[in-house]
């Protein structure tokens, strides 16, 4: 069974690399935005290594109906959950994010 309405997969090669994996579900769950029972789930990896789940920094909360997973050679191995608030390289994988989702219908 397809519990998803639509599945967008890109890469970005630009001034960095990154690829992602973005889905939007079919049915929404209906406590989508009740801010107490927040189920962000966006999972963030450097090359093969698992660095972040819950990584609310990847998308803005308007666009909480999508999930994805980000894989980026870019962000250091060793990075902290307040170093990667204020890195660049995830503000521009974001507004990467951000300019993806309208095209997935």
């Amino acid at each position: 069974e397809d519990h998803h309405l639509t599945v967008e997969h890109f890469s970005a090669e630009s001034q960095l690399e990154f690829h992602a994996l973005l889905f939007v579900y079919r049915s929404m769950p209906f406590d989508l935005f009740e801010s107490e029972k927040k189920r962000i789930n966006n999972k963030l990896y450097v090359g093969r290594a698992f660095i972040m789940d819950d990584c609310d920094e990847l998308l803005p909360d308007r666009l909480s109906m999508a999930k994805g997973v980000v894989v980026s050679e870019n962000l250091p191995l060793d990075i902290r959950r307040e170093t990667l608030q204020q890195s660049k390289i995830l503000r521009v994988i974001k507004t990467n994010l951000v300019m993806k989702c309208p095209e997935m219908s």
